[in-house]
């Protein structure tokens, strides 16, 4: 007979993890003594065996509860069911490798970034498939397919620069650099903008008028510092009509 203490180093188990077994009813031990002390046998081990092993093929707790009642299982169809689960966690973990792969190579090009703007891009390219979807009900699908065919497979390289014209448009914000100065800062910004893309924001103003949603579309940009670069945005598309 093992106390628990003992069961625990035997079985590679935590006590917190028995005792919450014990709770749930799903491996009460063999014996509790008067002072309230649990033991357990080598019969126990069996069937914390049956839980672990379950547990890995991911069953719930909840699942192995019903299991563990039954004196024989026909688990096929959950098996196939844990199996397709396992998968698609597996793609998702493989989507998570490669984003952090990005940041790392993002943050080694920018040694120091706003908490902010690298919050904005890691969630924007989380984000990429849904995006793309919301904006094909405003714009043409070969023109969404522009706007993410540079930024498709984490470009370091593109959002390095991007990182540096944000960084100059928060600082112009915060010194109120003058509208020439601006304009500076929002040539390098269009540039990174789809031709087509560009000429339809001259030719349909009312594209600037388009409420993305905040959810899909994270900014990097306080409200305040949103509302003063539309404005400047706005001016520069004037401008540029005019010429």
């Amino acid at each position: 007979m093992y106390s628990i203490g003992q069961f625990s180093k035997k079985t590679g188990v935590s006590i917190r993890t028995l005792r919450y077994y014990d709770e749930m009813n799903l491996l009460k031990p063999s014996y509790i003594s008067e002072t309230g002390r649990r033991f357990y046998e080598n019969e126990d081990i069996i069937t914390l065996q049956k839980i672990t092993g379950l547990k890995t093929l991911g069953f719930s707790l909840k699942d192995i509860q019903e299991l563990m009642r039954q004196s024989q299982w026909d688990i096929t169809e959950s098996l196939k069911y844990q199996k397709g689960e396992m998968l698609r966690k597996l793609v998702e973990i493989k989507k998570n490798i490669e984003l952090l792969e990005y940041t790392i190579s993002l943050a080694q090009s920018n040694q120091v970034i706003e908490p902010e703007i690298f919050i904005a891009l890691i969630q924007n390219n989380l984000h990429m498939e849904s995006q793309q979807r919301w904006l094909k009900d405003y714009l043409p699908n070969e023109v969404v397919d522009e706007i993410y065919a540079v930024s498709n497979g984490h470009n370091v390289r593109y959002d390095t620069q991007l990182i540096n014209i944000i960084n100059q448009l928060k600082i112009a914000y915060k010194n109120q650099f003058t509208d020439t100065e601006v304009h500076t800062i929002l040539e390098g910004l269009f540039s990174q903008v789809p031709h087509e893309l560009f000429n339809r924001l001259l030719t349909e103003p009312k594209l600037m008028e388009i409420q993305l949603d905040s959810m899909l579309f994270p900014s990097p940009f306080s409200k305040q510092e949103g509302e003063w670069l539309i404005e400047k945005i706005e001016n520069m598309l004037k401008e540029y009509k005019t010429k």
